[in-house]
């Protein structure tokens, strides 16, 4: 028979057992190729299998049965060994069993819950269950086996059949080649190329001997006078203070308070005031932004006079000296035309002259279209030298407005058309926000090519969920987009805060080296020093035991502009600190860092007695999955189960000195002197710098650590010091 196939029949035959071999080979393949392609919500950490067990966050699993096999209505017992290998407790742990319906359970529960796991210790739940076998199921390796060897004796049988005809009629040489591409195939294997390691070396240290005195200043603005090299924060309800150093600040006062009705009499009195029926203006004079213009050869404070209603206004005070003393001069922009819910008189503004006599005003009471609170002005120049005010907060929007150096107040030469979401023809171009998504205490730094805008979401209290975030533009009118390219400009109504939009500077937090735990940050101000150093200024509250204690602190902390264009925080608060030019050394960069993933939906809230949305070492639940083959007859069925428990203690990664990053997730990292970079798995690239800092407790330990953002996510690392138990 195999005579009269021809060349065309045993061709075939040929191409069919090399095929079939692919596909046996490939196989494997295609599965981790189909897991590799599998997209995570966040970053996950790793999951250890060995010798039988299941491993995450130090939590070791291990599901044993008292037989290696089953017949049918054997009953199997299963028992499940639960180890806290930490050296901290865990809680509220709950085990739960997924048994296959072949499983009928006899004693024991599926469903397990364990109040507290000590360090160390170690507990076993057992279930038994009724088995019998399941034959839609797949078959068990000794029968699989059995198939496979009958199998391939009978394709080795063929296999020697179409070798001895081949060498029967002469072909050798194609024998050879079969065999060369079969084995080729068999040992290729994907290289595993070693991560690059940076042989940089050098080291950077600071005298810190200066004492760190903080001051209440609630929306701190930032301004730096030339001449005298001090720095000044304005804030909200006449807070002013200054530093010569960015960290020792004391308070100082201003005409401000004694003047204050005689300077605000139109924009309150004859306006915010009118329609505002609780709060006297004392409380009322908001977050004001201070710069210098050359015209005027003045100091112009841009303040809000905020009203009930959206009725407000952003105005212009001038001084020759930043401490004063200021004087009135004009309104820039109002808000609260048209008002909803208080009749206003609209001749008092300048809506009039700009849209004329009799002008359209109905939009103006809806949320979604053009209501805003004109509050929180930004004032930042482009690269033409011209003027920008940015301001608005909550409801329609965040919106900005060209102002006319000459005057300080709006150019009135600029319009703008009104179409919806895009610009209004009073207000001005739309940035960011509106539908009454959260979103206020909008900021525009400049630094290289871009304009990065900040933007404060959520409630400013201390369980309100207060967080900075950032987008950026080449242009300082926007468009602004997040690192995963999404708008600053909303077109709906969302609870922003529980979106990854924007990129979060950083959350509510607690590690090594700090002294409180810090919450709700948020209204900040930020500045490019004359040395280059960019500075982040902004007001944080405090962890709680009820979370109502509402005391704030203004912050400064250094930023950095990473590989990929975007600003990360350093983890401390600024010291005088400065990133080596030579970089660190290896042994410095490497070790064992306390591991902050600021999760962009996490926020500090108190529930009960637990305080929750505390990344670092706060408390918060984890979870893994694992499954144990059971063989019941030929067939094998499978027990799945889960583990869930809360940790308070932080989670640590390693940064080893060959490059790889173990412990609590995995990956490489690299370094190009103080820069770095953190890959823990695909799409989970994070860019950043070294940076070694005084840290926060009285001590001010020097501190190794490292600042990173990638995967619209900032991450922080802290080396504990080798002594620290």
């Amino acid at each position: 028979m195999w005579s009269k196939m021809g060349k065309a029949g045993l061709h075939i035959w040929q191409a069919v057992l090399f095929l079939a071999f692919i596909l046996l080979f490939g196989s494997g393949l295609d599965v981790a190729a189909a897991s590799l392609m599998k997209q995570e919500e966040g970053l996950k950490p790793y999951v250890k299998d060995e010798n039988g067990s299941r491993e995450m966050s130090g939590i070791r699993v291990t599901l044993k049965t008292d037989k290696d096999s089953y017949s049918k209505n054997d009953t199997a017992t299963l028992s499940m060994e639960v180890e806290n290998t930490n050296d901290y407790e865990v809680t509220d742990v709950k085990v739960q069993y997924s048994l296959p319906g072949n499983f009928k359970k006899e004693s024991g529960s599926t469903l397990e819950n364990i109040e507290k796991l000590a360090a160390g210790e170690k507990k076993t739940l057992e279930l038994k269950a009724t088995v019998t076998e399941d034959t839609d199921a797949p078959l068990s390796e000794g029968a699989f086996t059995l198939y496979v060897i009958l199998g391939v004796v009978g394709a080795v049988v063929i296999l020697f059949v179409i070798v001895l005809l081949l060498v029967m009629r002469g072909k050798k040489k194609k024998v050879l080649s079969i065999f060369m591409v079969l084995t080729l195939l068999a040992v290729s294997v994907p290289n595993q190329g070693k991560a690059a390691v940076t042989t940089e070396t050098g080291n950077y240290t600071i005298d810190h001997q200066k004492m760190v005195s903080r001051v209440s200043v609630h929306d701190p603005s930032i301004v730096k006078d030339p001449k005298s090299g001090m720095y000044y924060i304005f804030g909200s309800h006449r807070a002013f203070a200054k530093s010569d150093n960015l960290m020792e600040w004391e308070y100082i006062g201003s005409n401000l308070s004694e003047d204050q009705d005689k300077l605000f009499k139109h924009p309150w009195y004859e306006w915010a005031g009118t329609a505002t029926t609780s709060g006297t203006l004392n409380g009322m004079m908001w977050a004001p932004d201070v710069i210098w213009n050359e015209n005027l050869n003045k100091w112009c404070m841009y303040m809000s006079i905020n009203g009930d209603n959206w009725v407000s206004s952003i105005c212009l005070l001038t001084a020759d000296k930043l401490e004063g003393p200021y004087e009135y001069k004009d309104v820039v922009v109002y808000s609260g035309m048209n008002n909803p819910n208080k009749v206003v008189d609209e001749k008092q503004t300048d809506i009039y002259k700009v849209l004329g006599e009799g002008a359209d005003l109905t939009r103006y009471a809806s949320t979604d279209e053009s209501c805003i609170n004109a509050i929180d002005p930004n004032i930042q120049e482009d690269e033409n030298g011209d003027w920008y005010m940015t301001y608005g907060s909550w409801s329609a929007g965040i919106f900005q407005l060209k102002l006319d150096k000459t005057t300080g107040l709006r150019d009135y030469n600029t319009k703008y058309e009104t179409k919806k979401d895009v610009s209004d023809a009073y207000l001005g171009k739309k940035i960011a926000g509106g539908y009454y998504c959260s979103g206020e205490a909008p900021y525009i730094l400049k630094s290289g090519k871009y304009y990065y805008l900040f933007l404060s979401y959520a409630g400013l209290e201390a369980v309100g969920g207060y967080q900075m975030r950032i987008y950026r533009s080449e242009n300082i009118g926007g468009p602004y987009v997040d690192q995963n390219g999404v708008s600053a400009i909303r077109d709906r109504s969302e609870d922003v805060k529980l979106t990854n939009y924007g990129l979060k500077i950083f959350g509510s937090y607690d590690m090594y080296g700090l002294d409180k735990v810090q919450v709700a940050q948020g209204h900040n101000s930020a500045f490019v020093d004359d040395d280059g150093k960019i500075f982040l200024v902004y007001h944080t509250r405090f962890q709680s035991n009820t979370g109502t204690v509402e005391m704030h602190q203004v912050r400064v902390h250094q930023m950095f502009v990473n590989e990929d264009g975007w600003l990360v925080a350093a983890p401390y608060e600024y010291t005088g600190e400065t990133i080596s030019p030579e970089g660190y050394a290896k042994e410095d960069m490497a070790g064992t860092y306390e591991f902050i993933y600021h999760e962009p939906t996490s926020f500090y809230k108190v529930s009960g007695d637990k305080q929750l949305g505390i990344v670092g070492k706060g408390d918060r639940a984890k979870k893994f999955e694992g499954d144990r083959e059971i063989t019941v007859g030929n067939h094998v069925s499978t027990v799945n189960y889960s583990i869930e428990f809360r940790q308070e203690a932080a989670d640590k990664i390693t940064l080893n000195e060959d490059g790889t990053v173990t412990g609590e997730y995995q990956g490489t990292w690299t370094s190009d002197k103080s820069g770095m970079t953190l890959n823990l798995g695909e799409d989970k690239v994070y860019k950043g710098v070294f940076l070694k800092q005084a840290n926060e407790t009285e001590e001010h330990d020097m501190t190794m650590t490292f600042t990173a953002a990638g995967d619209n996510v900032t991450v922080w690392g802290v080396k504990e010091l080798k002594e620290k138990k």
